[in-house]
């Protein structure tokens, strides 16, 4: 019975913690959304936008004035077109993904066309429009090759890009 006895109190303590409704937890907050890493900066890498009755272009030249990547909207029929002159046509691959930030765009390449370059074309994308000019960072894969991440043209600029492509491709 003594033997019992000794464990009597600390077998009564630990029913009673049992018991105990248990402490709420401490308020967690949430942590912030990491925002998207910043383009690196490349020297010399300039936009510049186009308008004309087939539709708008953005362009980015290198420092040497050459054409290195061409974003257009064509009114008729509307699509979006992407010429990376970066890249190396490669006939067995049809898919170029562009990448505004984290979210992606997949155009169908045209390995045959002729000029400089990857010629790729999409529907025009309402989603496309809006991020553009949101965007911290653009880039672009074609098989094992890629482009950027470069810094997106500047959001005045995007904007009145995603604003006339809309408009030609008749979207609110």
């Amino acid at each position: 019975m003594k033997f019992l006895a000794g464990f009597a109190a600390p077998a009564a303590l630990a029913l009673a913690a049992c018991s105990e409704d248990p402490a709420p937890p401490a308020p967690v907050e949430p942590a912030a959304e990491p925002a998207p890493p910043a383009a690196p900066t490349q020297p010399g890498l300039s936009w510049d936008m186009a308008s004309s009755g087939e539709g708008v272009a953005l362009v980015m030249s290198g420092p040497d004035g050459s054409q290195r990547l061409h974003l257009g909207c064509t009114r008729h029929p509307p699509r979006l077109v992407l010429v990376v002159n970066d890249f190396n046509p490669v006939g067995s691959e049809e898919r170029l993904t562009v990448g505004l930030d984290e979210q992606l765009f997949v155009f169908v390449a045209e390995p045959t066309a002729p000029g400089a370059g990857v010629r790729a074309t999409t529907a025009v994308s309402g989603d496309f429009l809006e991020r553009l000019p949101r965007a911290a960072t653009l880039g672009a894969v074609y098989g094992a090759q890629a482009f950027g991440p470069v810094r997106p043209p500047p959001q005045e600029m995007a904007t009145r890009f995603a604003a006339e492509c809309r408009q030609a491709a008749g979207l609110p």
